[in-house]
């Protein structure tokens, strides 16, 4: 379990928030049984590191001005548009023993394979809920995709989790598709129509 050191800050004033970032400090809150919404500034290159290391779910020992201490873990992101850097970051004090819902990037594998000429692989989902208990929760999900052709499709209820955890949302959701880029897709209908066409008037011999 990772240790990330926190400061409680004041909220009192929208420009704090900036002043923070342009110091390399993240605005944060911390919210769960026993930590009631309180407002706390954590170090970007540190949260950064620790999700690239551990995961966008790790679970973290929160050490709050070396005063308290809570088991957490991200629950939302909030991100710069357009320089993709992490805004703000709710975290959600985790019991160990309970269960609870977690996003879990989705990873493809073997895409190079299919992708080839008109044919690309269409990553519809690229998260997906899952609930475990935390110390379940996987970093993501990875789907192969290397034996898929046109027309084939991955939905929720083919993917068997790897590990004690369940995945969340409609069974019938398609997570992954392959077919044909937009114009050859719309050609293809149209040969095909041709060919039936030329095969029914052809005489019988």
């Amino acid at each position: 379990m990772a240790t990330l050191n926190a400061a409680i800050r004041d909220d009192s004033k929208k420009s704090i928030a900036k002043k923070l970032r342009r110091e390399g400090q993240i605005p944060s809150v911390v919210y769960g049984k026993t930590a009631t919404n309180e407002s706390i500034a954590v170090n970007a290159g540190e949260i950064n590191k620790m999700f690239r290391d551990e995961g966008r779910n790790a679970i973290i020992t929160l050490n709050i001005d070396d005063k308290k201490k809570y088991t957490v873990m991200a629950h939302e992101l909030q991100f710069n548009n357009l320089k993709g850097t992490i805004q703000h970051i709710d975290f959600l004090q985790i019991n160990m023993n309970e269960a609870i819902d977690a996003v879990v990037p989705v990873v493809l594998k073997g895409a190079e394979i299919v992708e080839v000429g008109e044919v690309v692989v269409n990553n519809q989902l690229s998260e997906l809920t899952v609930n475990a208990l935390p110390a379940n929760l996987p970093n993501s999900i990875e789907i192969d995709v290397s034996k898929l052709t046109v027309g084939d499709s991955i939905r929720i209820s083919d993917i068997a989790p790897e590990a004690d955890y369940k995945i969340l949302g409609e069974p019938e959701e398609v997570v992954v598709s392959v077919s044909y880029s937009g114009k050859s897709a719309e050609e293809e209908p149209a040969a095909s129509e041709e060919e039936a066409a030329a095969k029914t008037d052809k005489p019988a011999e």
